[in-house]
């Protein structure tokens, strides 16, 4: 019976410890912004050696049944180490466009780095920087 109960301790030992390992090479980075028309978060996820992003782009304005398409553009400010971007997108009812990138990278952003968007629809554009929160 003691043997039972020390391998169950053991075990319970080694799941949080293996719990812990994968917290440790987890990393999320949220970039925020906005202006006049449009707001936008992109999210990165450093997991085991490699980036993937999450786009979220918000239209603040009243009028949504007037944007059919929009594109966009995401690059970072300084670095030039995000570049992605988007054609003839659409908003949801909410007027929000989410987006999960097929776009795998070994880690190179930092906290540190600054984004810039440039949103275009309706023959307008907008740019704004995105900074990390």
């Amino acid at each position: 019976m003691n043997s039972v109960k020390k391998l169950i301790l053991v075990t319970i030992f080694l799941v949080v410890l293996l719990l812990f390992a994968c917290l440790a090479n987890e990393n999320d980075l949220m970039f925020v912004g906005e202006g006049g028309n449009w707001s936008s978060k992109v999210t990165v996820n450093q997991i085991d050696g490699y980036e993937t992003y999450q786009m979220q782009i918000n239209y603040k304005g009243q009028s949504i049944q007037d944007i059919e398409a929009f594109s966009y553009y995401v690059e970072t400010k300084n670095s030039g180490v995000i570049d992605f971007s988007a054609n003839n997108v659409s908003l949801n009812k909410e007027a929000i466009y989410q987006k999960d990138l097929p776009i795998s990278n070994s880690p190179s952003t930092s906290g540190k780095d600054e984004l810039v968007i440039k949103v275009e629809w309706n023959v307008k554009s907008e740019d704004f920087t995105l900074i990390n929160k």
